[in-house]
């Protein structure tokens, strides 16, 4: 009982000692989370060097602003091109940078994105502008910092650039004071370029022959095919603008200023349902073997009912030399219902036309390809519009002499005797002879000289007849001109090309 009366105190004075204050001891404030935003940074590599004065003006937003007394502005960069690459980044010190809003002068709502680079292309509206660009980072928290990182930009809108595309125009040999031959069509290829981006570039304006009156395309538009031409001399001018309005030079097919192109284009209307291709360039000095087949064809079908193309390479009528376009070399054999084309020593263009003789084979018609080559283009046992299996050369010595015959193999006797041929000259020409591939007949063979013969061996092969469709292609590898010993060429032209 003593000892329970001893503790009541004791309890009491603790009681009271708990809800007294202590005056040795402060209160501890109350514990403050503080999240803090991120701040943002933006980089691009410049060299300051503008600085607009007191008269000067700058356009900001699409505004004139003229710099008061007094006023400078260090713009920070001389003027540049409408493509900027920028690049921004984000530091967080209580957490992590998530993503980023953007915002240019020119919009009116900030982008979000999370990438911290990007190219943009800005709109051009005049020659000359100042864009900025406002970048905010935003944390985990969905904080953004109060105040975005800038950088602004003036902008020089570079007008575009023209050119005609490399190779697409004929040369010339020495002097461009030459006259450039086509028939109804043509086609031409330019390049464009812009300081400011290929996507700039909106129009692209031709005209032919009058300035005062321009046709538009699109300013993607890289080249243009011209058809249903009116004969007689033609040039044509092409001019590129921009979204800002700033137009290139302009570009002209012909240009007398140039002295690498012909200054001269003429346009030929094809005439008959013929045509003669001269791809022997070296023949277009004297025309000794276009003549013969000109006289020929005068004979069996007047002078007025066919045409000739002439091929030029070297230093021989480069002017007229084979179209850069396929389409061009297409739609010349599209005039005609029957081509002879020749080739003798020198290169040729059958290489570059093999597609398009296979069209115009296939599409009905008759092709006589006389391609007599003892080097460049030579026979080609991949082409599609003829059949060959193999190739070799057949002359011993490079010279077979007059009188050599050439034996028809046409399967009619009549035929066989009546288009057989002969050289009428010596062929000083080591050339090649032809075996038919699976779809082709042979059509002429040297006459067989045995496995010992003085100018070749055996009985080479020279020509063969292989149809696609409804047309027909006969290739012959020794030239016609030489083989007209019993005066009978003519009566082949009239076999081939079924004239009466």
């Amino acid at each position: 009982m003593k000892n329970k009366v001893l503790l009541l105190p004791v309890i009491l004075s603790v009681v009271l000692l708990w809800n007294c204050e202590n005056p040795f001891i402060n209160d501890l404030p109350e514990a403050k989370v503080i999240n803090y935003p991120p701040e943002t940074h933006v980089s691009f590599i410049y060299h300051p060097d503008t600085v607009l004065t007191e008269g000067d003006y700058w356009i900001n937003n699409g505004d004139t602003i003229f710099l008061e007394d007094d006023e400078i502005i260090v713009l920070g960069l001389d003027t540049t091109i409408s493509v900027k690459e920028v690049f921004w980044w984000g530091d967080d010190p209580d957490g992590e940078v998530v993503g980023y809003y953007y915002k240019w002068s020119y919009m009116n709502e900030p982008v979000f994105t999370t990438l911290e680079s990007d190219i943009f292309y800005l709109p051009l509206r005049s020659k000359f502008d100042i864009y900025s660009f406002q970048v905010w980072a935003m944390d985990n928290d969905s904080l953004v910092d109060p105040t975005p990182a800038v950088i602004s930009f003036p902008v020089y809108n570079s007008p575009p650039e023209i050119e005609w595309k490399y190779n697409s125009l004929p040369t010339v040999a020495s002097s461009p004071d030459v006259i450039h031959q086509s028939f109804t069509h043509h086609s031409f290829f330019w390049d464009v370029s812009d300081l400011d981006g290929f996507e700039t570039v909106t129009d692209i304006f031709w005209t032919l022959d009058d300035t005062s009156s321009w046709n538009r395309l699109d300013g993607t538009q890289r080249s243009i095919f011209l058809s249903d031409l009116s004969p007689g001399s033609h040039r044509i001018f092409i001019q590129a603008r921009d979204i800002a309005g700033a137009k290139s030079n302009i570009i002209s097919f012909p240009d007398p200023e140039d002295r690498n192109h012909p200054n001269g284009w003429n346009v030929n209307k094809p005439m008959g349902d013929y045509l003669i291709v001269n791809d022997f360039a070296g023949d277009q000095l004297n025309y000794q073997h276009q003549n013969f087949y000109k006289d020929i064809l005068n004979n069996l079908i007047s002078e007025n009912n066919y045409s000739v193309w002439e091929i030029g390479s070297g230093d021989n009528n480069p002017h007229n030399a084979i179209p850069y376009s396929t389409q061009d070399i297409e739609y010349n054999l599209s005039y005609f219902k029957n081509v002879f084309w020749y080739t003798f020593r020198g290169e040729n263009s059958i290489n570059q036309s093999a597609l398009a003789l296979t069209r115009f084979v296939a599409d009905g018609g008759i092709l006589f390809m006389n391609n007599a080559m003892k080097g460049g283009t030579l026979a080609d046992t991949t082409w599609s519009f003829t059949s060959i299996d193999t190739m070799y050369f057949f002359s011993k010595t490079g010279r077979i002499l007059p009188g050599t015959e050439i034996d028809a193999f046409w399967d009619d006797p009549v035929l066989d005797s009546t288009l057989a041929l002969s050289l009428g000259t010596t062929l000083a020409d080591r050339l090649w002879a032809i075996e038919p591939g699976p779809k082709a007949a042979i059509r002429y063979r040297f006459k067989d000289a045995g496995p010992s013969g003085t100018s070749y061996n055996g009985a080479p092969g020279i020509m063969t007849e292989t149809p696609i469709n409804n047309g027909i292609c006969y290739y012959m590898t020794v030239p016609l001109y030489y083989c007209n010993g019993k005066e009978n060429v003519e009566e082949l032209f009239k076999h081939i090309f079924r004239l009466k």
